[in-house]
Order: structure tokens, then sequence, then C-alpha cells
């Protein structure tokens, strides 16, 4: 394949890579999988050992462009000894957490459509020692949770790059592109 080609092929695929947020990572002493059911999450309804996430909606939140993400832990079994813990890495600045019921329904507007949701249990949410054992910092949230009724649940809002961002990108796809070009027909 010509460079140029290749340099076009690359640049498009960098393209589509950059305007997709990446699914999260974790480092967990429980298993991280994408929830793929219809719910209801918030309901201590899974009763599971698997820690998921949930892609949800992109919107607005405080004037900047954010991509929300639901993350869910509802043990099979609760008490003292049951605990998660370890950081969840997304692609992009994590801009705010929602730890508690009010504020969880607060940013419904995030929602994933065929997603069912169900905030009666006053607990939904964190407990205030999970609360105070949940941080943030960059693009990477850290927990130690541990197992209760219902179950724990955060809404996660990630940074969406800017349109000013992707126009730096193809401007540099474009002066690589030149430089194929350029190259190949000074031989």
């Amino acid at each position: 394949m010509k460079l140029s080609k290749l340099c076009a092929v690359l640049g498009l695929a960098s393209v589509a890579a950059v305007a997709q947020a990446g699914n999260p990572s974790a480092d967990l002493n429980y298993t991280f999988q994408q929830y793929t059911s219809t719910g209801p999450v918030g309901s201590n309804s899974l009763n599971t050992n698997k820690f998921y996430w949930v892609k949800e909606a992109t919107g607005t939140y405080n004037g900047q462009d954010v991509q929300s993400w639901v993350l869910i832990w509802d043990p099979k079994d609760a008490g003292p000894n049951v605990q998660v813990s370890g950081s969840v890495s997304f692609d992009n600045t994590i801009l705010a957490v929602f730890t508690e019921k009010a504020t969880l329904k607060g940013s419904s507007a995030f929602e994933k459509n065929s997603l069912s949701y169900d905030y009666s249990d006053s607990m939904v949410g964190l407990e205030t020692v999970d609360a105070k054992q949940t941080s943030f910092a960059g693009a990477s949230l850290n927990l130690t949770w541990n197992a209760g009724d219902p179950g724990d649940m955060v809404r996660v809002l990630t940074a969406v790059p800017e349109p000013e961002t992707y126009a730096l990108y193809l401007a540099g796809l474009g002066v690589v592109g030149m430089m194929a070009r350029r190259r190949r027909t000074q031989r």
C-alpha cells in the first residue's frame, strides 16, 4: 500500500477512535463487565458477584459536553467482609461523580433509554462510608465499597473532546499526508 494511502487509512481510523469514547477498564477484585440487560438497576435486583458498567447518554454538564456512565455493584452476599476495591479508568477526564439518590435522580437526563432505573429504595447510591471511600483524579475513579442493600450505584460524567481537538488532530494528519506526498515526489 502506498504511504499516502496508508496515512489516510490510519488517519480515518484514528479520528474514529477519538470520536468514540472507549469502554472503561478496571483493576478491581471483582469481574468488571458491561451490563447488557434492561434492568432495573438501583433496586437490589441484580445480586451477582460482578461489577458492571453502562455507557449512558452524552449531554451537557456545567456548559461542557460529557459522556455519562453508570457503575453498579450489587453482590449476592451482603456483610462487612464483602468488599470491592480498586480503580476504574476512563478515556477522558472525570468531571463529576454522583453518589447519592438525589443527585442520581437529578441527573436522570443522562439515563440510557433501553435501561430501566429504580430509585424507590431510600439507600440507592452509595452509603456514607462508601462515598467517603470514593475519589477521582484525572480519568481514574478509586473506590472501596462495602456490600449492603440495595447495592452500590454511581453516575460518572467524563469530558468529551471539544471540536477544536478534532480540528487539530485532522490538521496534524494533513501535515503527515503532505510530508508523505512530498517525499514521494522527491524520489
